[in-house]
């Protein structure tokens, strides 16, 4: 099957850019996420990967030559079975001087804004808590469910991230690649009733929570069969009943409104939790100091989770906060906070399960501060200039879908076959719903007096 690729609209002004440099060849056989050729934007020099994996059979755009956004510029050749190419399970990486495998649950490599003393403050911060259990102790199909939501999430968002950059999806994107831990973690943690709010970059919160990835292709689309009738859009996807309130964009500006839905609960004598995701640029707000302090007074069901994933778009954390550890933050208005490998699922999963015990009787509010980062930029145009490489390439080898599938292979559960039969089957569910959110209907101009409250 022939796959044709269109140049990606990567420039901030202007959509022509200059073809420097193929870094394949014709014939050769490369895989999606591949770095494919190298182009000068009106700002930058960045590299541009390939969307498909199969044989490049043709380049339309050739080097020294300029190549505008939605231009046609290569072929491929891929398996009409499986158009994306399953991943292969990558192998646990040894160390160069010993050759011997790393323990099997690491603990976090402190990063420069933390310092060498940082994880070891916290493990005793934290002893009164319960650290998370042996693998054995979970059973396969819990495991492998994990692993099934955060290779969705993956596929989801690296399978946006070309459509939108092909110029197919209108609006804009903000994705957590590298981050599926933290939203599969805390909500295989939660209830069904149980209420998430998000932020601007809620895609892996919204899959997470339940969310199909037909209703939110079909938002992101602009349908009036997504997840809120193509109104939202990417940054404010969410489904209430399926308990997410949908994304809000004003960074904070969900703490307040968690803090204000728990005292509803409180108030009703209700069981259920309510979590709050934002970033580590929030903190920063005022919204986070009066939302936790509001949470605390009054000993409110809420657990605020911090993913902080060291930039608030692309200012680090430690330019920002004399004090890089965030959950220390809890302790100024008396309650619990925790820092967690936000990389490690079962870390999360079990640091937010017993918060929401906590919050569940009584003992809340927590916060969890999530250590992750992200694999793509702050938005769709940020090559992540700003990122130092042995940073990034530190981070890469902690992928949380990584980590765990390593740990399923190792124990046996799994094989590698289960592990590529998930990737090739998200990927192809991803595709089918692609095609059928491009034929979904518009909203009409009746639809925009419809859900507008007065």
């Amino acid at each position: 099957m022939e796959y044709t690729m269109r140049m990606p609209d990567v420039g901030t002004v202007d959509p022509t850019v200059l073809v420097l440099k193929w870094l394949v060849e014709i014939g050769q056989v490369v895989r999606r996420g591949d770095p494919l050729l190298e182009v000068e934007t009106d700002k930058s020099i960045m590299t541009v990967e390939s969307p498909a994996s199969g044989v490049l059979e043709t380049i339309f755009a050739p080097a020294g030559g300029e190549a505008a956004s939605g231009q046609e510029i290569a072929r491929f050749q891929v398996d009409e079975k499986a158009p994306l190419g399953p991943l292969p399970v990558p192998a646990r990486p040894q160390p160069k001087a010993a050759q011997q495998a790393p323990p099997a649950t690491p603990e976090p490599a402190p990063s420069p804004a933390q310092g060498a003393s940082f994880f070891a403050r916290n493990r005793a911060a934290r002893a009164d808590h319960a650290e998370p259990q042996p693998e054995a102790e979970y059973t396969r199909e819990f495991l492998l469910g994990l692993y099934e939501r955060m290779t969705l999430i993956r596929e989801f968002e690296e399978g946006v991230k070309f459509l939108f950059l092909e110029g197919s999806m209108p609006g804009t994107i903000h994705q957590c690649q590298g981050q599926e831990a933290t939203a599969v973690g805390v909500c295989a943690a939660l209830a069904a009733d149980d209420v998430i709010t998000s932020t601007f970059r809620g895609h892996g919160h919204a899959l997470a929570k339940g969310l199909s990835v037909e209703e939110l292709l079909d938002e992101l689309y602009g349908a009036s069969t997504g997840c809120c009738r193509g109104k939202g859009g990417s940054m404010h996807v969410g489904d209430m009943a399926k308990g997410m309130v949908p994304g809000i964009a004003i960074v904070g500006g969900g703490i307040p409104l968690a803090a204000g839905m728990a005292l509803a609960i409180k108030l009703r004598k209700g069981r259920q939790v309510v979590v709050c995701f934002f970033g580590d640029g929030a903190v920063a707000e005022g919204a986070f100091h009066e939302g936790v302090n509001l949470a605390a007074i009054w000993d409110l069901p809420v657990v605020f989770v911090c993913e902080n994933n060291l930039y608030g778009a692309s200012t680090r954390v430690d330019q920002v906060m004399r004090n890089p550890t965030i959950a220390d933050r809890a302790q100024a208005y008396g309650f619990r906070g925790e820092t967690v490998d936000g990389n490690d699922v079962l870390a999360v999963f079990e640091a937010a399960r017993n918060a929401v015990r906590e919050c569940r009787a009584g003992q809340g509010p927590v916060l969890l501060e999530l250590l992750t980062y992200r694999r793509t930029g702050h938005s769709r145009r940020d090559a992540c200039h700003y990122q130092p490489s042995d940073e990034r390439e530190a981070w890469m080898a902690r992928d949380p879908i990584e980590r765990l599938g390593r740990r399923l292979l190792e124990d046996g559960r799994v094989s590698a076959a289960d592990l590529e039969a998930v990737t090739a089957r998200h990927q192809a569910r991803f595709q089918a719903a692609v095609e059928t959110a491009r034929r979904q209907p518009l909203p009409t101009a009746a639809d925009l007096t419809t859900d507008v409250l007065a």
